[in-house]
């Protein structure tokens, strides 16, 4: 635990002293939630069954938080390290492997937990309330992390096996289709079959949805839990291959 937070403890240092790497991250997620509602909150107003009262912000902003949580930073971060040789002068101290990568999920979490607190705050800006209150924000802002810790969990993978910076920044490429085969625009009923199956079978879908059940209904726990699921088992599945991939690391 030391280790990871030793290790933890330096990468959010880099996050601070490098704003430049973190900014233009939030530059997207922010560009889509005023796009989108500038373009569509006049097609869905507030009276739209789907929106329960609410303006379309509302139904955007989880949305714009998964963007603003997934990207590829710790992958890039990692791979840096290898080019430099700073990766392998870590694999020959007395530091676990897995600290390694724990250390970085955790610089992930706290740049998580800035960033979709400042979309959450942008969205309050644009008249979104919060259904379920407080805690429930607080909530919003944890899972939208968590999320992003568990995609880290990809980039992390691609660095540690190509070794190579474009094919790490790539990565984040993967995330455009998983993003927009969900309910981002309009619910699962409202889209084409073909498209509402492939929304079905997509977890980010369910990510989504638990997130926005809490800005629009309140706290409806069937949904929160599947989003919690979901966030654990990506988590639990990227993580995992990712700590089997150092274990085997061969400098």
């Amino acid at each position: 635990m030391t280790e990871v937070l030793l290790l933890g403890r330096r990468a959010v240092r880099e996050i601070a002293r490098y704003p430049e790497a973190t900014i233009p991250a939030l530059f997207i997620p922010l560009f889509f939630l005023v796009v989108n509602i500038g373009q569509v909150s006049k097609t869905f107003p507030s009276s739209t069954p789907f929106l329960k009262g609410e303006g379309y912000a509302a139904f955007q902003l989880p949305v714009s938080l998964m963007f603003a949580v997934a990207t590829a930073t710790t992958g890039l971060a990692i791979v840096t390290e290898i080019d430099v040789g700073y990766f392998d002068k870590l694999l020959v101290t007395p530091v676990r492997r897995s600290s390694i990568i724990f250390g970085r999920l955790t610089a992930d979490l706290v740049r998580g937990i800035g960033g979709s607190t400042l979309v959450l705050l942008v969205g309050l800006a644009f008249g979104v309330s919060i259904r379920s209150g407080v805690g429930g924000a607080i909530v919003i802002v944890l899972l939208a992390a968590l999320f992003g810790v568990a995609y880290a969990g990809f980039g992390v993978l691609v660095a540690l096996r190509t070794r190579n910076v474009q094919a790490t920044q790539s990565s984040f490429l993967l995330f455009f289709p998983l993003l927009f085969l969900t309910p981002n625009f309009v619910p699962f009923e409202r889209l084409s079959p073909v498209m509402e199956t492939l929304a079905r079978i997509n977890p980010v879908s369910y990510v989504i949805v638990g997130l926005r059940s809490l800005v629009i209904d309140g706290w409806k726990l069937g949904e929160l839990g599947v989003c919690v699921a979901v966030i654990v088992g990506l988590g639990v599945i990227l993580t995992g291959l990712s700590l089997r991939v150092i274990a085997t690391y061969d400098r």
